[in-house]
């Protein structure tokens, strides 16, 4: 009995030492991969080539696995001369090869090494693992998509496999690959994906793609306008569109050469919905070019497409309103299912991603109520006073849904004026002082007697503008540009006589002659105040003139529907 307890006890501490011996290699392999040092399991894995197949992950990931998500390419290499050709194709718990690694990563150069030594690695797919190039267009690289697509057998994949491939490349804005894909199946133009889109549908929701300023900043354009990318993505996608439905409509006409899983569906109007809700205004007009009759559609709510650019607040889309003459008097005409005119629409809050790109609550309201008064001034009088099934007339609606963002507008306004104010009294306190000691010379007389008028001057201006948004009785047509006026006055002379007062005070200061070293430190230590204030106040005063005068140009015709 003791000597059966002996063994007991024995082969639980081997098998202890050997589970620790396992966890201490698969820990120097794991490292090893991450960082690419062959150096470090080389010996390991010649003694013992069975490691360079085994698991080293929960996940089920070899050794290959990881060198190829890091991009290693001489670790790679190395153990491509070491692995044997079978275990190339190895497959982590959710069914993914090496290859799928690299593809997701986007190392190409990983890619073509694993190929040469084993060609059908691209076209193996495990029980619930994707393929590599699908990996590829997920990520959006598009060199390696690209590589992938020349070794890749896509007419042996499913009906299914091959429509996601197609939306996802789309999504993923490889138009390049979509078009080649679709010339090799053009039934995956009606065809719908996992998710039940088809990619028109997806193409409609990519409002950059089309649009003519994607709102890149000036020198992002300038870097941006030598890639290829750049030059080409509009024109791609505006090629891929024709492709699109050019072989819809084809298929449309011959729907017993569709596969039978395939379901051969093309909805214009939904497209059309799809695009006004993302805002795509081009793919819009290139729609209507194909149907007019697109105009005068409505959703489930009974929206057109104006009605529902009104709702997300898509000026764009608006825009193409202006183009319509007397036809858009009859669309602003119609009421949705629950009783809303479009002005009811433009009363409502703005979706918040729509707030967030505005800076400030005050820009924001004065946002909301420029919409209001442009749709306003566009529908007929009688339906301003018109009521929804809640019984509310527009106006009521844009006060009750506006309140709360209303009450933090008025509170961002009067607190900066507060704050302002505060710093108005400072400068004044300190300026009334140093009047009274004038300097004896004649020049240095006129330079600090013309300093202390313009900070005087420029003061009276600050505290009234500050004055004018702390009694101001905050109505949403102040919001529009009277607020936000006082705030960009109040704030540039406050400016203006901080920068004066610096300019008297190194005057009166040359008077005294402190000597030059003094003289450089006072005048940095001055200068520094309006510097400070341009650094914290400056944005404020850009994002409000911005928004005000900007909003000039926001709502005009620009022509896209081409009649």
């Amino acid at each position: 009995m003791l000597i059966s307890l002996q063994q007991t006890s024995t082969k639980y501490v081997n098998s202890s030492s050997q589970r620790k011996r396992r966890q201490r290699t698969n820990t120097v392999l794991h490292e090893a991969a991450l960082k690419g040092d062959w150096n470090a399991v080389e010996e390991l894995l010649t003694k013992n080539k069975d490691l360079a197949k085994t698991a080293i992950t929960e996940g089920g990931e070899i050794i290959l696995h990881i060198a190829a998500l890091e991009g290693h390419k001489k670790f790679v290499s190395k153990l491509l001369e070491i692995i044997e050709i079978d275990d190339m194709a190895a497959q982590n718990a959710k069914g993914c090869t090496a290859l799928c690694f690299a593809a997701a990563a986007g190392h190409t150069k990983i890619a073509e090494i694993m190929l040469k030594k084993h060609p059908k690695l691209a076209n193996i797919k495990g029980e619930d693992g994707v393929w590599p190039l699908y990996m590829a267009a997920l990520q959006g690289f598009g060199e390696m998509a690209d590589f992938l697509y020349h070794e890749s057998k896509i007419g042996s994949w499913t009906p299914l496999d091959k429509i996601n491939l197609l939306t996802t490349a789309i999504d993923s804005e490889l138009f390049d690959l979509a078009i080649k894909i679709l010339d090799e199946d053009n039934t995956l133009a009606i065809a719908e994906d996992s998710n039940g889109e088809t990619p028109l549908q997806v193409l409609a929701r990519k409002p950059l793609t089309f649009s003519h300023n994607n709102g890149q900043g000036f020198w992002t354009k300038i870097v941006q306008s030598y890639t290829k990318k750049s030059k080409n993505a509009k024109c791609d996608a505006y090629t891929l569109m024709d492709r699109l439905w050019d072989a819809a409509e084809s298929c449309k006409e011959d729907i017993e050469s569709c596969e039978e899983d395939i379901k051969a569906t093309i909805d214009s109007s939904k497209l059309f919905f799809i695009a006004a809700e993302s805002g795509n205004d081009d793919f819009l007009a290139e729609l209507f070019q194909n149907d007019h009759n697109l105009l005068y559609k409505v959703n489930k709510s009974s929206h057109s497409i104006f009605h529902v650019a009104v709702l997300h607040r898509y000026p764009k889309v608006f825009n193409l309103m202006y183009e319509l003459g007397g036809t858009k008097d009859l669309i602003a005409s119609y009421i949705d299912n629950d009783g809303n005119n479009i002005l009811h629409l433009a009363g409502r809050l703005a979706p918040q991603n729509q707030l967030d790109s505005i800076p400030g609550a005050a820009m924001q309201m004065q946002r909301e109520v420029l919409w209001f008064k442009v749709v306003e001034k566009l529908v007929r009088p009688a339906f301003k006073n018109k009521k929804n099934s809640e019984g509310k007339m527009p106006h009521e609606l844009f006060t009750s849904e506006h309140k709360e963002l209303r009450k933090k507008a008025e509170e961002f306004m009067k607190q900066t004026a507060k704050s302002c104010m505060l710093v108005t009294m400072l400068v004044a306190t300190v300026v009334f002082t140093t009047a009274f000691t004038v300097p004896g010379n004649n020049r240095i007389l006129t330079v600090f007697s013309t300093s202390e008028v313009v900070v005087m001057f420029s003061l009276l201006t600050s505290m009234l503008m500050f004055l004018s948004l702390l009694t101001s009785r905050y109505s949403d047509e102040d919001f529009l540009k009277k607020l936000p006026l006082c705030l960009a006055v109040g704030l540039s002379s406050l400016f203006v006589s901080i920068l004066a007062m610096d300019v008297a005070f190194v005057t009166w200061l040359r008077f005294f002659e402190h000597g030059w070293p003094a003289m450089t430190l006072l005048l940095i230590f001055f200068v520094s105040a309006p510097m400070m204030f341009m650094v914290l106040e400056f944005p404020l005063l850009v994002s409000i003139l911005r928004c005000t005068y900007h909003c000039t140009g926001l709502f005009q015709p620009y022509n896209p529907l081409r009649f």
